[in-house]
């Protein structure tokens, strides 16, 4: 068996291989000359695969990268992006923070550089999803009043159109039509901000996560929306430990929006599996499960993927803007954690869900 002695412990490859940061050197041609361990599990590909091929070419349509490369060699200084997304992979995104570091010659020529890929840990996800959580928290508050005074008022309007329904004719009976179905939209609108703001108690037990999947799928098929959602389940996976109707409601928000994205001919598929993340609580590591939703729609805007989560936010025209903000409230609820990674042709809301015994 091999001994950590000082000499191996501080050895160029030891050191290289053991950092958590995935560092890719490219020389002046951008061609892939050197790849440690964790840049190997970043792009899913052993480094004889990535040696010798152009940093374009493995990340393809993503220029983040390449722009920030560029960058470094005109300022000759380090570049650095916080949040960037990559996609080594049709099917995989990545968050990460990325550092281009120029290597100059000793008079100073260009020589290439180093990609460092700093993999935004879950950590960060947490904060981001305790954010919206806040900020969820307080817009409740100014929902729930908002919406009790404005509701009764609209009661007695309905009613009134109501009568008058029965005598106009004519112009008058089309615009008191209208008057009509526009305080019910609004009455909608107002019952979802109530949702929203109302902190409904858990009523938790432990949970097959797969039936309440196939429950959603079934409800979804019967009301005759379409494509029907393809399932990919893990069947391996314990219970949850939830509330059977609010998980029903996240999961029927989460895939009629996916339905609706990818359209008559899409694809929608529900993926289970265990998560590879641990999660502390209450001093003692939990372990997840995680249920993707999955659409090759046309993606989220970049500009929207920031706020998407947030009240009054929507990529649909007559959306309300607020089912995602009550699937993270729910998720929430549940010691979970909501998130979403979109670029076209693969969309993926990914909740994760802690199993029933803590």
């Amino acid at each position: 068996m091999t001994t950590l002695t000082r000499d191996l412990f501080f050895s160029p490859a030891t050191l290289w291989d053991h950092l958590t940061l995935g560092v890719v050197g490219v020389d002046a041609s951008g061609v892939v000359r050197v790849v440690n361990d964790a840049a190997e599990k970043l792009f899913g590909k052993p480094r004889g695969r990535l040696i010798g091929q152009e940093l374009e070419s493995l990340l393809p349509g993503h220029p983040v990268a390449m722009d920030l490369l560029t960058r470094a060699r005109a300022l000759l200084m380090p570049c650095r992006i916080r949040d960037a997304r990559l996609t080594p992979s049709p099917e995989r995104m990545v968050a990460v923070a990325l550092t281009a570091v120029p290597l100059l010659s000793p008079d100073g020529a260009w020589m290439g550089a180093m990609l460092q890929m700093e993999e935004l840990g879950s950590t960060v996800r947490i904060e981001e999803g305790k954010r919206i959580h806040d900020a969820l928290d307080s817009l409740g508050d100014l929902a729930m009043t908002v919406a009790h005074e404005v509701k009764n008022p609209l009661a007695g309007i309905r009613g009134a159109a109501q009568l008058l329904e029965g005598r106009a004719t004519g112009p008058d009976a089309d615009c008191v039509e209208l008057i009509r179905t526009e305080v019910d939209r609004v009455s909608r609108l107002l019952d979802d901000l109530l949702g929203l703001a109302e902190k409904q108690l858990l009523r938790e037990r432990d949970l097959n996560i797969h039936e309440i999947l196939d429950h959603v799928a079934r409800v979804c098929v019967s009301s005759g929306e379409r494509p029907a959602p393809q399932s990919d389940y893990d069947p391996s996976l314990p219970p949850v430990r939830g509330d059977r109707d609010q998980l029903i409601q996240l999961f029927l928000n989460l895939v009629k929006n996916a339905m609706q994205a990818a359209g008559a001919e899409g694809r929608v598929r529900l993926v289970t599996r265990f998560s590879q993340r641990t999660r502390m609580e209450q001093g003692r590591r939990r372990r997840h499960i995680e249920v993707e939703v999955r659409d090759n729609g046309s993606g989220v805007p970049e500009e929207m993927r920031q706020r998407i989560f947030l009240p009054l936010v929507s990529t649909k025209a007559s959306g309300t803007g607020l089912g995602l903000s009550i699937c993270q409230k729910i998720v929430q609820a549940h010691g979970g954690q909501l998130e979403m990674e979109s670029m076209p042709g693969n969309t993926i809301f990914r909740v994760l869900l802690p199993v029933g015994s803590p």
